[in-house]
C-alpha cells in the first residue's frame, strides 16, 4: 500500500474517553509534514458528549469533520478516501467510513479486565496496537487473526518523555493541600463500589485530598443496560458539597493521566486505571465490593463471563492492596502508603507483562508501524 501526498489520517474519537488513547498520536503528526490529520466524533453518542467532544477537538487546531447524523459522517469521512482511520473500539460499521485501501488501525480504550477486549473486532481491521506481551498472547489464545504491533501503553507516553504536565498547577487549579497526600479515587460505572461506600467516603478520608474522577458514561448516561447511574452521579454531586477535601473532576477533565502524576494513591475497582497507575509504581486500592445487579448477585459467574476475565482479577491481588468492606479502607490506605515497597517486585513483573516499555515512545512506535505498512 502506498501514498502520494500527504498521509490523511482520521482519529474517530467516537466516544470522548477513546481520545486520551490518541492524543499522543495526534500530538505526534501534527508537527510531521507527511500527515494530515482530521478528527471526527459520533453522531450516536448523547448529544452533551458530541458538543465537549467536539470542542475539545476544536481546540487542537485541526480539521474535525461534524455532521448531524451518522450517514452523513461515515460518509463525509469515507469521501475524504482516507489512507488511515483509527478507532479507539470497533463496535461499528467501520467499512461505511473508509475505502478499500484504507487501513484501519484500532487503539483500544482501555487495557483492563474485562472480555470486551478481545471481543471487539471488527473483520474491516488490519492492524491494532497493543500495550504489552500478555496483551498479544491473549488476543492470539482467543484467536484474533488481527495484525498485531507491540507498542507499549500510548496513553502514558505523557508520564515519561517530558510532555509537559505541569503538576504544581494542577495542584492550584484543584486547591490541593500540600500538607496532604492525595487519593485519586476513579470508580468504574459497573461494577461500582461507590454506591456501597456512600457518603462515608467523605469521613474515611478527610486525612487526605481527594481527587472523584468517574468514568465519562456517569456523567452522559443515566443508564447503562440494567444499571441505574443517576445515584452514583447524585453521590459524587453530594460528597464535593459536603466535604471541602474531595474535588470533582468534570467532563472537560477527559484525561486522567495528569491526576496519576499529582496522586499518591489509586482508589478504584476492576479498572484500567490499575495498570495506569503501576507504571508509576505507586499503590492502588482495588475496592471488592460492589453493587451488582440481581442476575450478578444470584450468578456471580455471569459477571466475570460479561464484564470482569477472571484470572486477571484475580491476578490483581498479587500488586494491588484490596479492601473487603467500606470499613476497612482508612486502614487499607495507611497500609497501602506505608507498604507499597512490599509489592514492587511484583509491580515491576506486571509493568513488562502489561505494558512494555515505559519511555513515552509508544506513539512513535504506532507511527512507524503506520508507515512501515502504508510504504
Amino acid at each position: 500500500m502506498s501514498t502520494n501526498g500527504p498521509i490523511k489520517i482520521v482519529f474517530d474519537v467516537y466516544h470522548l474517553y477513546h481520545l486520551p488513547q490518541f492524543d499522543p498520536v495526534i500530538d505526534l503528526l501534527k508537527s510531521d509534514d507527511k500527515f494530515e490529520i482530521f478528527l471526527s466524533t459520533s453522531c450516536r453518542i448523547k448529544q452533551e458528549e458530541k458538543v465537549l467532544t467536539e470542542k475539545i477537538l476544536s481546540q487542537k487546531g485541526l480539521q474535525v469533520i461534524s455532521e448531524k447524523d451518522e450517514k452523513k459522517r461515515a460518509s463525509s469521512i469515507q469521501g475524504l478516501d482516507p489512507d488511515v482511520f483509527i478507532c479507539g473500539w470497533s463496535r461499528y460499521d467501520i467499512d461505511h467510513f473508509v475505502t478499500n485501501k484504507t487501513l484501519v488501525g484500532m487503539i483500544y480504550h482501555g487495557i483492563g479486565v474485562k472480555p470486551s477486549y478481545w471481543r471487539d473486532n471488527h473483520e474491516r481491521l488490519d492492524l491494532r496496537f497493543v500495550e504489552g506481551p500478555y496483551r498479544i498472547d491473549q488476543l492470539r489464545s482467543h484467536d484474533i487473526e488481527t495484525d498485531l504491533v507491540l507498542t507499549g501503553f500510548i496513553k502514558l507516553d505523557p508520564l515519561f518523555n517530558g510532555s509537559g504536565i505541569d503538576s504544581e498547577a494542577i495542584k492550584r487549579e484543584l486547591g490541593l493541600d500540600k500538607n496532604k497526600k492525595t487519593i485519586l479515587f476513579a470508580p468504574t460505572f459497573y461494577p461500582s463500589s461507590i454506591e456501597q461506600i456512600g457518603i462515608r467516603l467523605g469521613e474515611y478520608t478527610q486525612d487526605y485530598n481527594v481527587i472523584l474522577k468517574p468514568h465519562l458514561w456517569t456523567y452522559f448516561l443515566d443508564k447503562f443496560g440494567e444499571v441505574d447511574l443517576k445515584p452514583q452521579r447524585n453521590l459524587f454531586y453530594e460528597l464535593t458539597n459536603k466535604y471541602d477535601h474531595i474535588t470533582l473532576l468534570t467532563p472537560e477533565h477527559y484525561n486522567i493521566i495528569p491526576f496519576y502524576r499529582i496522586s499518591d494513591l489509586l482508589l478504584t475497582e476492576a479498572s484500567s486505571t490499575i495498570y495506569e497507575m503501576i507504571a508509576l509504581e505507586k499503590p492502588v486500592i482495588v475496592n471488592r465490593f460492589f453493587k451488582l445487579k440481581l442476575s450478578h448477585r444470584l450468578f456471580r459467574y455471569r459477571l466475570y463471563r460479561k464484564r470482569l476475565n477472571r484470572e486477571m482479577n484475580q491476578d490483581i491481588a498479587n500488586f494491588c492492596f484490596e479492601t473487603k468492606r467500606p470499613k476497612d479502607l482508612p486502614g487499607m490506605i495507611e497500609t497501602a502508603l506505608n507498604n507499597n515497597h512490599t509489592r514492587l517486585d511484583a509491580v515491576k513483573e506486571y509493568q513488562q507483562k502489561m505494558l512494555y516499555k515505559l519511555d513515552g515512545k509508544a506513539a512513535e512506535r504506532a507511527r512507524d508501524a503506520i508507515l512501515s505498512r502504508l510504504s
